[in-house]
């Protein structure tokens, strides 16, 4: 009779242990971050704009940084979208462009430790820094954030 309570508890203890896991097995939904998007009246000097939203390694947002408005046309981009880690968001102004407001969910990987926002102006601001946003891991991962497009530049406005 002894064996019978034991075997129980242990397979009560096995449960515990898978439904204290499931979350991380099944890719916790707090591992996705949120960016939404809000346009500005005047953007890109009515031209359609491209926004990449990449997750990317430290070496690899280093590079983005690096490159600037070259990394649009640089084979790195074109081997990371291969592997689903890049989403772009065009936004257009003007008449008949419709909502300029956009929301992108973005899943966290393993490896990914930073998000890397780069806006293809074509009158770019002198300042790199105002085109390309970079949120690290923990500013991103399960995070909502908004970004303004402006004119000339990308602007997190807030995070919550």
């Amino acid at each position: 009779m002894t064996k019978t309570p034991s075997r129980f508890l242990l397979r009560i203890a096995a449960c515990g242990l898978l439904l204290g896991a499931l979350p991380a097995l099944t890719g916790c939904a707090s591992k996705v971050g949120t960016i939404s998007f809000r346009c500005g009246a005047q953007i890109n000097g009515g031209l359609a704009l491209a926004v990449d939203v990449i997750r990317a390694t430290e070496e690899e947002s280093r590079k983005i940084q690096e490159m600037g408005e070259k990394w649009f046309y640089d084979q790195t981009r074109f081997n990371i979208q291969g592997q689903n880690r890049i989403q772009t968001v065009t936004f257009t102004t003007g008449e008949g462009a419709g909502a300029c407001d956009k929301t992108v969910s973005v899943p966290f990987s393993k490896g990914e430790r930073f998000l890397v926002l780069i806006a293809d102006y074509k009158f770019q601001n002198p300042d790199p820094t105002k085109h390309v946003v970079v949120l690290s891991r923990e500013k991103w991962v399960g995070q909502k954030i908004l970004v303004s497009v402006l004119e000339r530049e990308l602007a997190v406005e807030r995070r919550w």
